[in-house]
């Protein structure tokens, strides 16, 4: 009977330090008499520490110890799970942005505070300025740059002279007087010549205005044009470079962007081109006054337009690939003017039957 009494005392002994044990208070310690709160993972907190000390935000339990983060106390277990701005690295327990495709995070402040790619919208301390923008490395090595301003251009661009190598935005292309000479946008370097036309920079460095260096051309062309398309002319022709409004005045009546004029007055042969032309312009306008000029001694009187006009490009077209400006003799072909249709008529006839069928067919 005594054993049988030992062993229900020691039976009670140990049921109550395994309840003791059980109703600790994992934060303060002290044994649970009363009211107590038990969490998930097993922790158990009294009364008094859940009424009396600062609870997680997170995780809702009480602490000793607390960080306060975006104005939320949060325990220290917490504080190592949360995420942190990728730009300030302050770990982060409000709002937050995330970027999933580059892996950012941006907490509420940086968010105001760190600048934006003002192309793709991506945060990024060390955008690069490009002309008025400021855009990520990203944007910047994939967009196309525009010539004039030198931003990045988010969307559609044009180019011009039939050269895609510069491109140009549109707001530039709205902005800025067109170039007199290529037809881009002249930019904010561009000049303006005594004669109202406005080329742009680069243009306008390429520009001819002096006349010995024009004659130079004009004696390669009529070598070329003598030696190859036994093209001679017995009339002297005086040759000087003038403004688009003299040019104009002297052409009578005749409309379009004249860069040159061949003009006959009885036996007088006069061929007037205008300054700052580029070295291709010049080469085209003056084979083609030249090629107005053999005409007038060696071509029937009732020429259409597009026969005379379509001859001087003709002569153009040839002169340009022999000096080497191939690319630029193939913007002759483009539109539908009667300079270009008759270009097109001049390469048919020679394709049926040569240059002389060409010759033969404006005979007199």
């Amino acid at each position: 009977m005594r054993k049988l009494s030992f062993i229900i005392l020691l039976l009670i002994l140990t049921l109550a330090i395994q309840t003791a044990a059980a109703y600790k208070c994992t934060l303060c310690g002290k044994t649970i008499t009363g009211q107590y709160y038990k969490f998930d993972d097993g922790s158990v907190y009294c009364q008094d520490c859940m009424n009396n000390k600062t609870r997680c935000s997170i995780c809702g339990k009480p602490s000793n110890s607390t960080v306060l983060v975006d104005e939320k106390h949060i325990c220290r277990k917490c504080l190592i799970g949360l995420k942190r701005c990728s730009f300030c690295n302050r770990p982060v327990a409000g709002g937050y942005y995330t970027f999933p495709e580059l892996g950012l995070i941006l907490c509420d402040k940086c968010s105001k505070t760190v600048p934006r790619c003002e192309l793709c919208g991506r945060p990024d301390k060390n955008l690069i300025r490009a002309g008025d923008k400021h855009v990520c490395r990203s944007c910047f090595n994939k967009s196309p740059i525009c010539y004039t301003c030198g931003s990045p251009i988010d969307g559609e661009f044009m180019w011009f002279d039939g050269d895609s190598t510069n491109k140009y935005c549109q707001n530039c292309v709205k902005k800025y007087p067109h170039c007199a000479s290529c037809g881009a946008p002249a930019g904010k370097f561009s000049q303006k010549l005594a004669d109202g036309r406005i080329l742009c920079q680069d243009c306008y460095r390429a520009g001819y205005f002096d006349a010995q260096q024009v004659k130079v051309i004009k004696d390669n062309i009529l070598n070329y044009l003598e030696s190859k398309l036994d093209m001679s002319i017995k009339h002297k022709i005086t040759y000087t470079l003038q403004g688009e409004d003299f040019i104009k005045n002297k052409s009578e009546g005749i409309s379009g962007d004249l860069t040159g004029l061949f003009y006959r007055q009885n036996d007088k042969f006069e061929i007037y081109v205008l300054y700052g032309l580029r070295l291709k312009d010049l080469y085209q306008v003056i084979s083609h006054e030249i090629a107005h000029a053999w005409a007038s001694e060696n071509c029937r009187l009732n020429l259409t337009i597009e026969e005379a006009e379509g001859f001087a490009q003709w002569v153009a077209y040839y002169t340009l690939r022999h000096f080497n400006f191939t690319a630029f003799s193939l913007t002759l072909l483009g539109g539908e003017t009667a300079y270009s249709r008759g270009l097109k008529m001049m390469l048919n006839i020679e394709k049926e039957g040569g240059r002389d069928a060409v010759f033969k067919y404006l005979a007199r």
